[in-house]
């Protein structure tokens, strides 16, 4: 019986560790801003795109719309593949992504639950332009109730 706790205790630790390592939450560099808490009305210069960012009310626990404006060169940016992806940043959750659909040119939106609980949200936005290099643009986002 001695014998067999030293390998149970083995066991469980490493059970505990791997267990923390996964519950830990993610870290975040390069975002181009901090927004909220409150509506979001952010604009973003990357890779020759103006990227305009509105989030509405910006709150937990209730559906929260979502829309991008992409522009270049002073048109819109059409037929171009927006996925969302959010990730709560205070503790381990996972992430979602979410397709946004284009409502009108170059204008890419969906309204969604996302924001489950107060606290601050990475907001990625990887977007495809038809025939060019995707680029990627990441917020970090607080969240109130």
């Amino acid at each position: 019986m001695a014998r067999v706790w030293p390998a149970a205790i083995a066991v469980l630790l490493t059970v505990a560790v791997a267990g923390c390592g996964s519950s830990s939450p993610p870290r975040v560099g390069g975002a181009s801003a901090r927004v909220g808490p409150g509506p979001v009305a952010e604009v973003v210069s990357r890779d020759g795109y103006r990227f305009e960012l509105h989030v509405s009310p910006n709150r937990a626990a209730v559906p929260n719309s979502f829309s991008v404006r992409i522009i270049r060169g002073g048109a819109p940016v059409r037929g171009a593949e927006v996925v969302s992806g959010i990730t709560m940043l205070d503790m381990g959750m996972g992430s979602r992504s979410y397709a946004l659909t284009e409502t009108s040119p170059g204008v890419y939106s969906r309204s969604v639950p996302a924001l489950v609980m107060v606290g601050r949200w990475a907001l990625s936005f990887e977007v495809t332009p038809p025939g060019k290099a995707p680029f990627r643009v990441l917020l970090v986002d607080r969240a109130n109730g």
